[in-house]
C-alpha cells in the first residue's frame, strides 16, 4: 500500500507487553477549566524537546521549568514562552499554578523526585527508566499509589505514530502468530556527563537508550521470560557501563527475540529497521519512525509518518488527558517496571554469563 492505503490513524492502546491494568490512580490536582500547569523539572538537553510538544498543547497547558540554576530556568522560559522559572525543584512543587511535574533529571533522582511530587499532591510524568533497579521502581509505584497522584512514565516510543500502527496491525493478526522479533539499533554517541556514571544511571547504555527497544520487544512479543546477554569490551573507556549489548529475549510464548543496541558502532547509517515475523508474514519499522513496511496476505503495503515521529505530543496530550478526567494513564507505570526488569535480568546475565529468568531480577 501507498501512504493513501487502508492504514488508518490508531487509538492509543496497550500492546501484548503492556496491558497489565495500572494500578496507580490519579487525582484531580487541577481546574475543571483553564490550563493545566505543567513544570519541566531539569532543564537539559531532552527536556527541549518535551517544551517544544508542550508548546503544541497550548492553550491548554501553561508551561513553566525548573532547575537547580534559576538562570537556566529563566532561560528555557523565555526560549519557550513558559509563564513562571523556579530556581528549585522544591519551589515549583509547592507552587498552586502548578498541577504536575514533568520530570527530566537523572535516574538516580527519580524516586526522590516522585516523592517530592507526591507530597504535594501533583501528578508525575516521569522520564525512562522508571528507576534504576526493580526495587527502587516498585517504591516509586508504591509513593505514587499511597499519595493517590498519577504516575506516567515517559516512554515515548509507545506514541510514535509508526509504532501504534504496527501495533494495531499485530492485534489484527497481520503477521499471524509472532514467532521472532528483531530489533536493531547501533550507532555512534560519545556519553557524557552523568550518563558516564554506573551509580547515577544504574548502568549504561541499556538501562539509558536500551530501555525504549525492550519495550518494542514486550509490544511486539508481550511477556518475556528468560534473557540472554553478551557486551564487547567498551569502545568509550571513560564511561562505567556498557555502550554495546546484544540481548536474546525468549517470549513466554515461546517466540524469540534478538536486541542489538550500540552507540559505540561508529560508520554505521541511523537508517535502520526493526521488524517481528509471524506464521503468516512480516513487519518492519524504521527506528527513527518515518515509514512502515508490511509484507502479509495481501502482498507489500507501505506507509510514511510525517508529524510527530517521536510521539512526544501525543504522549503529553495522554497525560493530560489523564490528569483532566482523573482516570489512570493508557501506559501503565507498571508496564515500564517490566521493561526495567528486562534491563536488570540482562545486567545478571551479563555478570554471569548464562540465561536469566526475568521474574528473578532486582
Amino acid at each position: 500500500m501507498g501512504s493513501g492505503d487502508a492504514l488508518d490513524p490508531v487509538p492509543l492502546v496497550l500492546g501484548p507487553g503492556s496491558s497489565r491494568p495500572a494500578t496507580t490512580p490519579a487525582r484531580l490536582g487541577h481546574p475543571a477549566v483553564g490550563p493545566v500547569g505543567l513544570c519541566i523539572v531539569g532543564c537539559g538537553r531532552f527536556a527541549a524537546f518535551h517544551a517544544q510538544a508542550a508548546r503544541r498543547l497550548r492553550p491548554r497547558v501553561a508551561l513553566s521549568f525548573a532547575s537547580r540554576e534559576a538562570s537556566r530556568a529563566e532561560a528555557y522560559r523565555r526560549r519557550f514562552g513558559g509563564t513562571a522559572a523556579f530556581g528549585s525543584y522544591e519551589a515549583a512543587a509547592r507552587d498552586p499554578r502548578v498541577h504536575a511535574l514533568v520530570v527530566c533529571t537523572p535516574h538516580h533522582l527519580h524516586l526522590a523526585h516522585v516523592r517530592l511530587a507526591a507530597s504535594h499532591g501533583k501528578g508525575v510524568l516521569l522520564e525512562k527508566p522508571i528507576a534504576r533497579t526493580v526495587a527502587e521502581a516498585d517504591e516509586v509505584l508504591r509513593v505514587a499509589r499511597e499519595a493517590g497522584v498519577l504516575l506516567m512514565v515517559g516512554e515515548n516510543f509507545h506514541f510514535m505514530p509508526a509504532f501504534q500502527t504496527a501495533r494495531r496491525l499485530l492485534a489484527q493478526g497481520a503477521v499471524g502468530r509472532v514467532r521472532q522479533v528483531v530489533v536493531v539499533a547501533r550507532g555512534y554517541r560519545r556519553p557524557t556527563g552523568w550518563r558516564r556514571r554506573r551509580e547515577e544511571t544504574g548502568g549504561g547504555l541499556l538501562v539509558d537508550g536500551g530501555v525504549h527497544w525492550i519495550h518494542l520487544l514486550h509490544d511486539w512479543g508481550g511477556s518475556i521470560a528468560t534473557v540472554t546477554a553478551l557486551a564487547p569490551p567498551a569502545l568509550f573507556r571513560e564511561a562505567e557501563g556498557e555502550d554495546t549489548v546484544f540481548l536474546l529475549a525468549r517470549f513466554e510464548s515461546g517466540a524469540v527475540g534478538l536486541l542489538a543496541n550500540s552507540l559505540g558502532a561508529p560508520g554505521l547509517p541511523r537508517w535502520q529497521w526493526s521488524w517481528v515475523t509471524g506464521d503468516a508474514g512480516s513487519l518492519g519499522v524504521d527506528n527513527l519512525g518515518r515509514s512502515l513496511w508490511l509484507r502479509g496476505r495481501r502482498g507489500l503495503r507501505l506507509r510514511v509518518f510525517l508529524r510527530d515521529r517521536r510521539g512526544l505530543a501525543a504522549q503529553l496530550t495522554e497525560f493530560v488527558a489523564a490528569l483532566r478526567e482523573d482516570r489512570p494513564p493508557l501506559l501503565s507505570p507498571e508496564s515500564t517496571r517490566e521493561d526495567l526488569a528486562v534491563v536488570r535480568a540482562a545486567y545478571r546475565s551479563l555478570e554471569t554469563g548464562l540465561p536469566v529468568r526475568v521474574g528473578d531480577a532486582s
